[in-house]
Parts: C-alpha cells; structure tokens; sequence
C-alpha cells in the first residue's frame, strides 16, 4: 500500500475508493502574485501518483512552472462534507506527453470519466492534443479524515 496510507486507518478504504471514482479534484497553484489559485481538474490516481492532462498554455501550467508548490483536494462530499482528501506534494510537467501515457492508462482512464468525455464532445484523441500537457503530482504529506 502507498506509504501515505495507513492499512490500520479506518478512512484508508474511503480514501482509496475516493481516487478511483471522484471525477474532480481542486488543483491549487501559486499565482505570480503570491496568492493561491483553485482550479477544478480531471484527474486519475495509480500507484502513489495523480495524473492531470493540461493545455499547455494554462495559468496553472505557467504557475507550476514558476512555483512548483501543489495543492491539491478532493470535494468533501460525505453526508456532512466530512470526506476530506487533502495532498500536498512535488509535481512534473512533461510537455507533450499525454499520447504516451494513454497507452499505458487509456482503458482505466476512460472507464472513470466515459460520461464525461461524451458530454465534452472530444473524442480521447482529440484531448490528447488539446491537453498535450501531463501533469505528474506525487503526493508527500496527506490529511484526510
């Protein structure tokens, strides 16, 4: 199990089940001002990992960029918004590397957010050069309950 999470947890399996099937999380920058930037993402966990496919030319690309501090949440849903998923953590960007990667996460990926790319109306490939951007954040310090 990822060293993030504590099998003895009782919110472990919450978690878990949380990064497979939340469709959005909040993706929070640094701007060139200083201040904090949320932005709703698309995302896919695997193995430690959170995946977010970007334009390239976005805020939170040239934010990253320029700061490489992430935050990043999940909705507190639960019935009193008490399932919280908050990361913290180091982040990647690799330009033009969202083709390679759906070889290897294309079924998963678009199992989790089929609906979703119906309603977008773009076909996955389409994305693929759209949101060229890959986004790799690697989780460090997790609080959640």
């Amino acid at each position: 199990m990822d060293e993030l999470f504590d099998a003895g947890d009782p919110a472990t399996e919450k978690h878990l089940r949380m990064l497979a099937t939340d469709l959005i999380a909040w993706f929070t920058t640094i701007g060139k001002d200083g201040a904090p930037r949320a932005v709703p993402v698309w995302f896919f966990w695997d193995e430690g990992r959170i995946y977010v496919l970007s334009e390239p030319g976005t805020v939170k690309v040239a934010n990253i960029r320029r700061d490489p501090r992430v935050l990043m949440h999940l909705n507190a849903d639960g019935p009193h918004g008490d399932d919280v998923l908050v990361f913290r953590g180091t982040v990647e960007i690799t330009d033009g590397g969202v083709t390679e990667w759906l070889e290897r996460f294309r079924e998963p990926y678009e199992a989790k957010y089929r609906e979703a790319i119906a309603a977008y109306g773009m076909p996955l490939e389409k994305m693929a050069e759209v949101f060229s951007t890959l986004i790799t954040f690697t989780p460090t310090h997790k609080l959640g309950w």
